[in-house]
């Protein structure tokens, strides 16, 4: 906790000089006390002051009202950051955290390289936090409000939304937390050089995917057939940022939600044209897709039938953060190329 440390020094000087004043009794102490307060010349008094001064210096904090609308006193500066989450927010603004939640660092494989040496602080360890001494905390909206407490006794907790949970803009996401830091140029900078790369990439699908071809993102789970809105997996980069046409099913009935369960017998109904899959492995999940897709239903989906069923790993398109989202453009670009050369 280095912003609040300085603080505490700064109190202690202030006591001593105190202390020592009243010992020169009490006329010379009033005399020394008044000089102090007036003119500010008093030797100790003058150097008292010179450490509130550094102090304040040091610990420059700002208000920041949160997702959830409460105003978080944070430094302007943090330099000490544990994040749950917007790893991939954090990196594209050039600020890589001590600390960071276990479900964010096991799915930001991308980043890997970015991220080492940041301490998984599981989800969430009060202790393992403490232990790292931060000057700010990051935690998502569906942090439990008794761990966000306890955690508000070790240093500034600010509540943010989740790209890809809440349905917001994951470029929103970016500029959010730009705007937290103080680092929106770095923001702009990053969502500038995100979209070109995005256009290239657009470019290069599109002679892949015609205009009238459709596209869908799905995820198969032990006991679930999920179809994602714009803002989960790839749903970003190919509908937003590539500009590719959504299957019709899908656009109206999935998009206005965070995802839809559906069974497998209606698959082939909001089956697209291409459709981008990953499996979400653990408790039973891998085995379900190899089921799944040695099934006569999965085998019947013409996408199927012309090799047009790209497999994502799912570590690598869990997040929709930041320099994620912009890693991920170069493996769709890949994948989706090469799997269609003549």
């Amino acid at each position: 906790m280095k912003v609040f440390k300085h603080r505490f020094l700064s109190l202690a000087t202030v006591l001593l000089l105190t202390v020592v004043l009243a010992a020169c009794g009490q006329n010379g102490g009033n005399t020394a006390n008044d000089a102090a307060a007036n003119n500010g010349t008093a030797g100790n008094a003058q150097s008292g002051n010179e450490a509130n001064d550094t102090a304040e210096g040091q610990a420059s904090t700002k208000i920041y009202k949160d997702f959830t609308g409460q105003e978080v006193e944070i430094p302007t500066d943090p330099q000490r950051v544990v994040s749950v989450t917007h790893l991939g927010d954090l990196l594209a603004l050039g600020v890589k955290p001590i600390g960071a939640g276990s479900l964010a660092l096991e799915n930001s494989v991308l980043l890997s390289k970015e991220l080492e040496g940041v301490e998984n602080v599981g989800d969430i360890s009060v202790e393992k936090v403490l232990e790292l001494q931060p000057d700010l905390i990051i935690v998502p909206t569906y942090t439990p409000a008794d761990i966000v407490e306890q955690l508000k006794k070790i240093a500034p907790v600010v509540t943010l939304a989740t790209a890809g949970w809440e349905g917001i803009d994951p470029l929103e996401e970016v500029k959010t937390v730009g705007e937290m830091l103080g680092r929106e140029q770095q923001a702009e900078e990053f969502i500038t050089r995100y979209k070109q790369k995005a256009e290239d990439a657009k470019a290069k699908l599109s002679e892949v995917i015609g205009p009238d071809e459709t596209v869908g993102t799905y995820s198969i789970w032990a006991k679930n057939f999920w179809v994602w809105p714009k803002t989960r997996d790839a749903g970003y980069n190919l509908y937003e940022m590539f500009g590719l046409k959504p299957q019709e099913k899908i656009e109206k009935e999935v998009f206005p939600t965070t995802g839809a369960d559906i069974s497998l017998e209606v698959v082939p109904e909001y089956a697209a044209d291409h459709m981008f899959l990953t499996v979400y492995e653990p408790d039973g999940g891998k085995e379900r897709a190899e089921e799944v897709m040695n099934g006569p239903v999965w085998k019947s989906i013409p996408a199927v039938q012309n090799n047009h069923v790209y497999l994502l790993d799912n570590k690598e398109f869990w997040m929709v953060d930041g320099l994620n989202l912009e890693k991920q453009i170069d493996i769709l670009v890949d994948l989706v190329v090469s799997q269609n050369q003549k």
